[in-house]
């Protein structure tokens, strides 16, 4: 039974002991995740991020709580509707995410639009008047599509399933006070884009 993210942030940290000493793996593995508790001081949880081809990973949900506004920020954002106040959220829940990035992260939709969202607002000259999600789909394995020359896309998709996660490019269309962006997230790296829509 796979996990659902729901409201909070998943991040996932692949098995770096993965593919090393088969006889002892097992335990390379559990000692790695301990490591892992020790070092940032929450649990994580065995999982799988790699549909037809295992990608062993560690998942632990981010709590988001100490950011009161943030479960409202977010179903805005995924509803398409204009957010113009609370901006700061993002960045106070990024720096939380940051904390975990000297590890090989993999992010579910939330997490990565945090990400989407914080390299938009780093564009722009100062906090924006409104932001605005236009799409969001999940590209698969391989990416051989240029992030520029993708189709526009009018669509909010669900978050892809955890097991999908490690062949998964986030994709987001974010309007910003009137200007069009097209962010890919894979793991913790972004790739930014202008693109132009149709009036």
């Amino acid at each position: 039974m796979q996990p659902e993210e729901g409201d909070d942030i998943f991040i996932l940290v692949v098995d770096e002991t993965y593919g090393g000493d088969e006889d002892t793996y097992i335990s390379d593995s559990e000692n790695y995740r301990k490591q892992l508790e020790r070092d940032f001081q929450v649990s994580f949880v065995p999982a799988n991020i790699g549909a037809g081809a295992d990608i062993p990973s560690f998942l632990t949900v981010m709590a988001t709580a100490p950011v009161p506004v943030w479960v409202v920020v977010l179903s805005i954002f995924f509803l398409g509707r204009p957010i113009n106040e609370n901006l700061s959220a993002w960045g106070e829940i990024a720096a939380k995410l940051r904390r975990f990035f000297s590890r090989p992260v993999v992010l579910s939709r939330n997490g990565a639009a945090v990400l989407a969202v914080e390299a938009v607002l780093e564009e722009m000259d100062g906090l924006p008047k409104s932001i605005r999600l236009i799409s969001y789909r999940a590209h698969y394995a391989g990416f051989d599509d240029k992030l520029a020359y993708l189709p526009n896309s009018m669509e909010i998709d669900s978050s892809p399933p955890v097991l999908n996660l490690g062949h998964t490019q986030h994709v987001f269309e974010i309007e910003v006070d009137g200007t069009s962006f097209r962010a890919g997230v894979s793991g913790k790296h972004v790739e930014l884009v202008r693109i132009e829509r149709a009036a």
